[in-house]
């Protein structure tokens, strides 16, 4: 039986609509609303399957990112450390947030970087060669 297929979907396409017009990103956080499994399928069945994987893998929180057949829209899962869904969302975006690489993670991996280039340099500069500048 139907019962919440129709206004989840209705919610997707306002939300796709604010995403082009305004900018709005849009989560539902499907498992925090009531859905029978006949929604499940139907929602399912009117996204369809788009051409991207996420997959990010984590020993506490592994989670998982679907694009659908209607661009924009991302199915996301997030597992316990056994593998058992505790969350399950479907992202209005271009990309999902939490599969972006975040500022701060982003900012660390500059210093680490930076730490690299040095040591390739070093080694470069103890065998005889002079590496290239602004590779």
């Amino acid at each position: 039986m139907l019962m919440n297929a129709v206004p989840i979907l209705t919610e997707i396409l306002h939300a796709l609509k604010d995403f082009l017009e305004k900018g709005e990103e849009h989560i539902i956080y499907i498992n925090k609303v009531p859905i029978t499994p006949e929604d499940r399928e139907a929602i399912l069945d009117v996204l369809g399957e788009g051409q991207v994987r996420v997959y990010y893998e984590s020993k506490t929180q592994p989670a998982e990112w679907r694009e659908t057949g209607i661009y924009g829209v991302w199915i996301g899962i997030i597992y316990d450390r056994d593998r058992k869904p505790i969350l399950e969302t479907i992202e209005i975006t271009s990309f999902p947030r939490l599969a972006s690489s975040q500022k701060e993670d982003m900012e660390e991996s500059v210093k680490v970087l930076e730490e690299r280039l040095k040591e390739v340099v070093r080694r470069a500069q103890s065998e005889g060669s002079e590496p290239e500048q602004g590779v």
